[in-house]
């Protein structure tokens, strides 16, 4: 219980990291029942210390009982949203009561997608629950594969097409309080100097961001936590192996990474492996592949077309 806890904690650090503006509800099953740990929420302390303070399991573990708590608890995310359940699982059965099966069609009717990480050994049931709602299923190994293998729910998925509509979401951008001025935290309850940020609604003051205030529910926010949670959400066409006779005439048309400027041609005039942009057709190093997908998220051929496009229509005119 103490390696999967250390897990857990890991993973809501990790996922709060990669997405700021998302909410995370814990679930325990133990005895037959599932407990809801803690209601979804944006802050990972708050999480991890309930999870720290609840290290115990006991009795049968009921898949269908948590699966019904979870439809509760995600019934009330917009459609616009993702409903992503991660279990844990270390039962080798479940002890229902009544027909799981209708409590999978359930979750996959509300588009709710179930991934579980098996701690013995495979289960039916488990593999069944996944295929259905198109997650993944995959049984441990030892502790470094947990780790590896909760880790890899922490980036989001791509916004799904059919509910990337467009939605106008209410979101206060808070000043930052000032040192030293005194005032009641609305998440605690107490009085607290300086630090913290105040609600532009309400002029309610909250300890950290992302959170929504507790007094008017305006979803609080930085601009820092809106830019990392799009590009995971909308990101970057892979670019595409660049053909050897296309690399051939490199010292007819591209010879330097467009990224770096550095030279694609090798000493020798040998021609350098090199991918491309399928939308701007610009020339990349492996090098900046990786960084342009990994840390950058943006095109810089793309980007520099769409800086340069007004310009070039004004000098048309």
């Amino acid at each position: 219980m103490v390696v999967v806890a250390r897990q857990v904690g890991a993973f809501i650090r990790e996922f709060f990291d990669q997405n700021p503006l998302s909410q995370i509800g814990l679930v325990m099953l133990k005895d037959g029942v599932a407990h809801c740990l803690t209601d979804l929420g944006g802050s990972p302390e708050a999480h991890i210390k309930a999870l720290m303070g609840k290290l115990e399991c006991s009795g049968d573990a009921s898949l269908q009982n948590g699966l019904e708590l979870v439809h509760e608890l995600l019934s009330q995310i917009p459609s616009y949203g993702h409903r992503e359940v991660l279990i844990l699982y270390s039962a080798l059965n479940t002890c229902d009561p009544g027909d799981i099966m209708k409590t999978i069609q359930k979750c996959k009717k509300s588009k709710i997608r179930c991934s579980l990480i098996g701690l013995a050994a495979e289960l039916y049931i488990c593999k069944h629950l996944c295929q259905e709602t198109g997650g993944m299923y995959y049984v441990a190994l030892d502790e470094a594969h947990i780790k590896e293998l909760v880790l890899e729910h922490a980036p989001p998925p791509p916004a799904i097409a059919e509910f990337a509509v467009a939605n106008l979401i209410k979101m206060g951008f808070p000043q930052r309080a000032a040192e030293g001025a005194i005032s009641i935290c609305s998440c605690h309850k107490e009085a607290k100097v300086g630090g913290g940020y105040t609600c532009p609604r309400c002029k309610a003051r909250v300890c950290e961001l992302p959170t929504e205030c507790c007094v008017c529910g305006l979803t609080l926010v930085s601009s820092p936590h809106l830019a990392r949670s799009y590009h995971h959400l909308f990101p970057i066409t892979p670019f595409e192996d660049v053909s050897p006779s296309v690399r051939n005439n490199l010292q007819k048309t591209q010879k330097k990474c467009f990224g770096c400027q550095q030279s694609l041609i090798n000493p020798g005039n040998i021609p350098g492996p090199c991918v491309a942009c399928p939308k701007c057709k610009k020339h990349f190093c492996l090098d900046c592949d990786i960084y342009v997908h990994e840390s950058l998220h943006n095109c810089p051929g793309c980007e520099s077309f769409r800086t340069c496009a007004p310009v070039n229509k004004n000098m048309q005119e």
